[in-house]
């Protein structure tokens, strides 16, 4: 299971983040530095989401990441930890306190991260080197798996509730007390071990708080803001990564995930079709027809692709009390009067399981009707579920938000043929649909998404229940322009379950299921369709700004009187023709060649491994990462501090390891610490593991006690083997054509960034994003020339024009300029002080898009006045504008 783009996109964000917080070295700092560099000025933004920074849990990095109901959070974690990991200190124990909200959700957590055969623990094993272990609270108050010694060997996760820590109940007052399970570790302490207010120096909270760990917060909304401050500064975590749909006020949000990417993952069913009946029974008769009919098409579909789904209603049922099991029970005989076997009928709430061991998704599962309440709370989640059918009474208030989140799943995470498998269904009502509408809207807040996700049909209020699937009467998109509130009945005593006409239900629902789409599944065609469109028009305009703040982000347009010009602009991009065809892209057509594709057949195996691990005198002074004092500054992190008896005590138990364990220990180590994409891990611990084989003892501690230095030489050789195969790659295929230069990419409309330049005219956009005094001197100059049209300060951050091809950096020029004569020209400026191998494939990349885009456009490298093969000064560059 590899992560989804989006999902990258959020890891990336983890690392940039934490990469801008090593340079600034001031939590506050990197914070506004990160959204910055996005183009977002966090001092003149005024929005829900991003303040600045909030110091609560004093001097420890404490981020949030906004990922929408059925995201795949816990996914994202887990390929969090290497991330956050790989900028600790190696020898830094790797431990995770991994907390849930509830006891439910805590028992399928650990489940799912115990289970080598599951998903999520082969993604951590894979990034740990199968050193891992997972601990419950339990298994934990009697040291299992975590003495010193396998602490140190191995990633150790606890999966915890906030309750098991709670000091005011007699289950948390245990983590607190004398445990001689855990005796070994207080011989650990020294003065530098923070101490925990009413713990034994043997308890869990105390030898958890001196193991400093990584804390994963699932759900972080769920938690009381109080309690979790408190809680968090006795376990003295050294970094907080909080994952929620709903984030509160003072989270330090560092990645958002809306909900068109998950859509265009393929992840959840949307957008949520909702109509509003005249009665229950109207309700349960929709509900039923629509599930037989997306089953015939889930059917028609598995004999084309083999891709098995049964469509599941969730009857959402809403009793005086939760445990009020007479309700479910009349709910369950009603829909067997109706005439549907029993064995489709499952009840599931917190006090009634009956599908309990079931596996939902198997062939052999006859499930296709199940009665709930609150299906978050009761722990439990199925994709095969498209259609949620509230069976509350008409005068009720229709509250969908612990369950709606439940069927918006899409099944195996694939889009499916039938269009109408790629939506989810809600069936209600409601005498006051303009409330339930609402509350529907604020259902799809809290589970991250938007009022922009679902689509509305109302029903004419004389259709017979014959009739119930066919929508009519007016659409709308929002309550405010359809669905006018009606009037309460008066005087009506609400029933447990409101009367159901079980006559008119059977004879609704024995039409066969035609062939031809119901005006209902019409109209859902219909908003999948436009909600589709809306979705591919955003993916063009993406200029890499989170839809929940880009309101309050400034926009800029290109000017009027460029604007048909611009439009024509298409700049090539080197494209790489598919040999081999597959259900994305057809053999013979060309995609946009991406870096990673150069890599195809390296072998880190079979490169020079040879390295010089000489340093500088100044280098061997520095040991590692230096230690800053807090003193007088909150907002300095201590995520790098180890107590100096842990690393003595570390550092000697190395050293007493066999010459070969010390080798085995000290490659994985190293290869923990590099990350670098298509090189797998164990093929870095191999490499390493011969480049160090004929060390002595003496060498191994060298590089041991200099691991920072031992890393950044290791990575460095690594990256100079993979770029050079990558470009002798693209040279290759650029000679058997196997890459093309070829029109790609289009000028954006708007644009956003943080800051703007002043007193610079020939602009192309209404402003143009701020630059630095060099890049100012040259482009004023161009901008003076007669034959100049406009000029652009070419965005980075992933949204500019990029020339893509081997060089370690992504080259994004940084001026795009059209000249009267029709050409654009690429500028790259350097100071003279940058003349780096980068530089140098850049000038010589550049060149050869020049070469292959065509006559109408030219590359150039500009320094200052310094010379350098390939590049030119600013009085050439003008002297050659001037001749074009």
């Amino acid at each position: 299971m590899e992560l989804k783009k989006y999902q990258q996109d959020v890891i990336n964000d983890i690392d940039q983040f934490i990469d801008q917080l090593e340079v600034d070295g001031r939590l506050d700092t990197a914070f506004s530095n990160f959204w910055e560099k996005k183009g977002v000025s966090l001092a003149s933004l005024d929005n829900t989401y991003l303040r600045p920074y909030d110091n609560s849990i004093t001097g420890v990095p404490h981020i949030t990441v906004k990922v929408p109901t059925a995201g795949g959070k816990t996914f994202i974690a887990c390929n969090a930890l290497r991330t956050i990991f790989s900028h600790m200190p190696a020898d830094k124990p790797r431990v995770v306190a991994w907390f849930v909200p509830s006891d439910t959700i805590l028992k399928q957590t650990y489940k799912n991260l115990s289970d080598p055969s599951h998903p999520y623990r082969q993604k951590i094993d894979s990034h740990f080197g199968n050193a891992v272990c997972v601990v419950d609270k339990e298994a934990a108050l009697f040291g299992q798996g975590i003495s010193p010694t396998e602490i140190r060997e191995q990633l150790t996760i606890f999966v915890l509730s906030v309750q098991s820590f709670a000091a005011n109940n007699k289950e948390g007052r245990r983590v607190y007390r004398e445990n001689g399970s855990l005796a070994e570790y207080p011989q650990l302490y020294d003065s530098m071990t923070k101490r925990v207010d009413g713990a034994d120096e043997t308890g869990f909270i105390q030898v958890l708080s001196y193991l400093n760990p990584v804390v994963i917060i699932d759900e972080s909304h769920n938690f009381e803001a109080n309690l979790r401050v408190d809680m968090l500064n006795s376990i003295n975590p050294c970094f907080i990564l909080d994952l929620t749909a709903t984030p509160r006020k003072k989270s330090n949000i560092i990645s958002f995930v809306d909900s068109m990417k998950l859509k265009l993952a393929n992840m959840v069913k949307l957008p949520v079709i909702v109509y509003n009946h005249r009665s229950t029974s109207d309700v349960i008769a929709s509900a039923i027809q629509l599930q037989r009919s997306l089953e015939q098409k889930a059917i028609a579909q598995e004999a084309e692709t083999g891709r098995y789904i049964r469509p599941i209603v969730l009857f959402q049922a809403q009793p005086r009390t939760n445990d009020d099991n007479v309700t479910f029970d009349k709910i369950k005989d009603k829909l067997i009067e109706i005439g549907i076997p029993e064995e489709q009928i499952k009840i599931k709430t917190a006090d009634k399981d009956e599908i309990k061991n079931t596996d939902l998704l198997s062939r052999d599962c006859p499930v296709r009707y199940i009665i709930t309440v609150n299906a978050l709370k009761e722990g439990w989640d199925c994709p095969f579920a498209y259609i949620l059918a509230s069976l509350a009474n008409k005068s009720s208030r229709v509250d969908v938000e612990q369950i709606l989140g439940r069927v918006l799943r899409l099944p195996y995470t694939k889009k499916q043929k039938d269009e109408l498998l790629n939506l989810s269904y809600v069936f209600t009502s409601s005498a006051d649909f303009r409330n339930t509408i609402e509350n529907i809207i604020d259902s799809l807040n809290r589970a991250g998404f938007s009022k922009k996700d679902y689509r509305v049909a109302s029903l004419d209020e004389s259709q017979p229940l014959s009739e119930v699937s066919a929508p009519a009467g007016g659409l709308f998109d929002s309550p405010e322009e359809g669905a006018p509130a009606q009037p309460q009945p008066e005087n009506v005593e609400e029933d447990i379950l409101p009367e159901v006409d079980t006559e008119a239900v059977k004879a609704a629902i024995q039409t066969p299921v035609s062939q031809e789409p119901s005006p209902l599944e019409a109209f859902a065609q219909q908003q999948s369709d436009n909600y589709n469109q809306q979705m591919e028009e955003a993916v063009k305009e993406d200029d890499g700004i989170p839809n929940d703040i880009r309101d309050m982000v400034p926009h800029y347009t290109i000017k009027d009187y460029f604007l048909e010009e611009a439009e024509k602009i298409e700049l090539p991009q080197f494209v790489k023709r598919v040999n081999k065809g597959s259900m994305f892209e057809a053999a013979g057509s060309y995609v946009l060649l991406e870096k990673s594709t150069l890599s195809e057949g390296f072998n880190l195996d079979k490169q020079d491994h040879n390295i010089d691990f000489t340093r500088s005198e100044s280098e061997a002074v520095s040991i590692d990462l230096e230690k800053v004092s807090n003193k007088g500054n909150e907002y300095q992190p201590r995520q790098f501090e180890l107590p100096t008896q842990l690393l003595t005590e570390i550092k000697e138990h190395f050293m007493t390891l066999p010459s070969e364990s010390q080798k085995e220990q000290l490659a994985k180590m190293i290869a923990q610490k590099i990350h670098i994409d298509n090189v797998a891990e164990p093929q870095i611990i191999r490499y390493i593991k011969v480049v160090i084989c004929d060390m002595n003892s003496e060498q191994i501690e060298d590089l041991y006690t200099f691991l920072s230095q031992t890393v950044e030489t290791v990575k460095n050789k690594i990256q100079d083997l993979l770029g050079k195969y990558q470009k002798e790659v693209f040279m290759k295929w650029l000679d058997t054509g196997q890459i093309q230069c070829t029109p790609q990419y289009k000028l954006p409309k708007t644009l956003t960034f943080k800051s703007i330049v002043k007193g610079l005219s020939k602009g192309l956009y209404t402003e143009e994003e701020n630059i630095n005094d060099l890049e100012y001197k040259i482009i004023n100059a161009v901008a003076n020339l007669d034959n100049v049209r406009f000029w652009h300060r070419n965005t980075e951050r992933g949204q500019g024009f990029r020339i893509n091809g081997y060089t370690r950096y992504n080259h994004y020029p940084d001026f795009i300029v059209r000249l009267t004569s029709g050409k654009t020209i690429l500028i790259e400026t350097k100071g003279d002080d940058r003349d780096n191998s980068d530089t140098r494939d850049k000038i010589e990349l550049g060149r050869i898009w020049a070469n292959k885009a065509g006559e109408g456009f030219r590359y150039f490298m500009v320094f200052d006045k310094k010379q350098m093969d390939g590049a030119i000064t600013v009085s050439e560059l003008l002297a050659r504008l001037k001749e074009m």
